[in-house]
């Protein structure tokens, strides 16, 4: 509702016609030569290696799992294990570009992404920088462990090793884990590499992840952001959400353009053509390809594509371009990579609902197999060399996972208050970040004040009014607290349906649009469960947020998102996050049975 922004009827009932974008279907083409001159042989062969290792990573997490043995190693595991062997490209050619600085965040079925992610950190930073991020972390208590594990060679072999045992850790709910834990298979994340909380709920980490690329654009943090999500979570109300909340104009049209335009999130779909059982193409939706629904979206239709995930350089080819338009803020955009699982929805799963024949016709086309021989055919490796590869992982995997028994790697003693101090940060901090806040103008008298000469009385026993108590509205409360801190926390930002000039729907923010620029206080589009899950990713990365809902009646529309994303994740983490957010809303406050 920006005075600025004129709907002209002139304009708005002209004759016209809307023309949609061309969208690229596996459009790279290999370059055996320029890809030689793109890529040293050095890093063309740890793409290889990359892929067996979580290939083998999730073998023996398969084995564990259904027969409680891999390779002489003994281990009952009890918990999920979704697989995605199979996919190992599609994660490995992802990261090739990324570095430290920029965020992932995935589904139930992340370990390769987790994997890939990680490598790729270690690879990028410094030795001296990589030691004290181990030690670091969970005060070394892991480091301990994998130093006992083999003598390694430099301190990237020890954290490759140490990478693999904080998610086995993890995914095996042991303290040494990266999450102590709490997290689990399905939400292991370590934040120094990049790798963010991976979500179980179906395109969770939609909104989540726009949150992260939000707080990048707001707070002039480096890097991009990728909601890694499976195609079956097109269907799912929040991911359309997050899209549109991505795609909205304001980044453009009135936000200050020294910010960068829109926030860096790129919604990578791994289609690996399955939800459970349903097939999103052919049967339970209808949208032929999956990058056709950037067409619905914006005029750039998102920059879509649909990417062969099974080719690890075509996939890194399309995230290096699509990085660089989303640090140009030219977001939000969209892959849809196109991959394949060999196992099914979870060890439980006999795939009853797909033949055998269909998944032998991705076999034979295995990414591993294909990116192997792509070596050996352009000098870059022959079979001894990949072979020796194999073994090596074979050994790693063997080494790290023998590590993870109870006697080295026991699990949280949950007696006493564990997890009760693991829910709650039980601290106050004035200002998240020690800068000066970005304000409009500094209001030297508060609403209080002005409205001090204001003759409000409050009433006695008998109904009859006190002359002597003066009395405070909500609102006014409500506006004083926020202006407070929006000059006390530089990153903090508040939106929600007519914040803005409007005020709220209770008129508290009147008055914060001339105080407050638009980056910080701004509308949202009427998507409630985006409004909350975009503030638990803003919170998580760092910032403080204030979203509101307009009546406690719309709650069950971000039911998710206040109960299973902003209620756990800082226990879920085991503290390493924190949740700096308040969600605003009102209750009780006139009208009928649905507001």
């Amino acid at each position: 509702m920006p005075k600025s922004l004129t709907i002209d009827p002139a304009e708005e009932r002209q004759r016209s016609t809307i023309r949609a974008p061309e969208i690229p279907v596996n459009a790279y083409v290999s370059n055996p030569e320029a890809e030689a001159a793109a890529y040293s042989c050095k890093q063309l062969v740890n793409i290889y290696h990359d892929m067996c290792l979580i290939r083998e990573f999730e073998t023996a997490l398969d084995r564990f799992k259904k027969e409680g043995l891999y390779r002489g190693v003994r281990y009952s595991h009890a918990g999920p294990a979704h697989l995605s062997i199979g996919q190992e490209a599609a994660a490995v050619g992802q990261c090739i570009h990324l570095e430290p600085t920029d965020f992932i965040l995935g589904s139930h079925r992340s370990h390769g992404e987790i994997l890939a992610k990680g490598l790729s950190a270690i690879r990028k930073l410094d030795e001296a920088r990589l030691l004290k991020t181990m030690e670091d972390a969970m005060d070394g208590a892991a480091l301990r462990v994998v130093e006992t594990i083999d003598d390694f060679a430099d301190e990237r072999a020890l954290a490759s090793a140490w990478l693999l045992y904080g998610a086995y850790a993890e995914i095996f709910a042991r303290e040494t884990g990266f999450n102590r834990g709490m997290g689990g298979s399905m939400h292991t994340f370590f934040p120094p590499f990049g790798i963010m909380p991976n979500n179980a709920i179906v395109g969770g980490s939609a909104d989540i992840a726009l949150g992260m690329a939000l707080f990048k654009r707001i707070n002039r943090k480096p890097g991009i952001v990728i909601a890694n999500i499976g195609d079956s979570s097109v269907a799912s109300g929040p991911v359309w959400e997050a899209i549109n909340f991505a795609a909205m104009d304001q980044y453009r049209t009135l936000w200050d353009a020294e910010l960068g335009g829109a926030p860096p999130i790129l919604f990578n779909f791994m289609n690996n053509f399955y939800g459970m059982g349903g097939q999103p193409q052919g049967e339970t939706l209808g949208f032929g390809m999956l990058a056709r629904i950037g067409l619905g979206v914006n005029a750039e239709a998102m920059h879509s594509e649909r990417v062969d995930g099974y080719d690890p350089l075509a996939v890194a080819d399309a995230t290096r371009r699509v990085k660089t338009l989303l640090l140009e803020g030219r977001g939000p955009a969209m892959l849809d990579v196109i991959t394949y699982r060999y196992s099914g929805h979870s060890p439980s799963d006999a795939s009853s609902y797909r033949g055998r024949d269909e998944i032998e016709l991705w076999r034979e086309q295995d990414s591993i197999r294909g990116f192997g021989e792509y070596l050996c055919v352009n000098g870059h490796a022959d079979a001894t060399m990949l072979a020796d590869i194999q073994e090596s992982v074979i050994n790693q995997v063997v080494k790290v996972a023998a590590a993870v028994d109870l006697d080295r790697s026991p699990r949280l003693d949950a007696s006493g208050d564990a997890i009760g101090g693991l829910m709650f940060s039980d601290e106050l901090i004035e200002s998240l970040e020690a800068r000066e806040p970005e304000v409009l103008q500094l209001l030297t008298e508060s609403r209080l004040k002005i409205t001090a000469g204001k003759h409000r009385y409050a009433f006695d026993e008998r109904g009859e009014p006190h002359p002597k108590l003066k009395t405070l509205t909500y609102a006014e409360a409500i506006f004083e607290a926020m202006i407070h801190r929006f000059y006390a926390d530089p990153t903090m930002i508040a939106f929600g349906e007519e914040n803005r000039d409007w005020g709220g729907a209770f008129g508290a923010y009147r008055g914060l649009t001339e105080a407050i620029p638009y980056h910080r206080l701004f509308n949202s589009p009427i998507s409630e469960a985006a409004i909350v899950g975009v503030a638990v990713g803003y919170a998580l990365a760092g910032g403080r947020a204030v979203p509101e809902l307009m009546y406690c009646d719309f709650i069950g529309r971000a039911g998710d998102e206040i109960f299973n994303q902003m209620a756990k994740w800082q226990a879920m983490s085991a503290k390493v996050l924190r949740m700096p957010l308040v969600l605003r809303v009102s209750v009780g406050m006139k009208y009928g049975a649905q507001h």
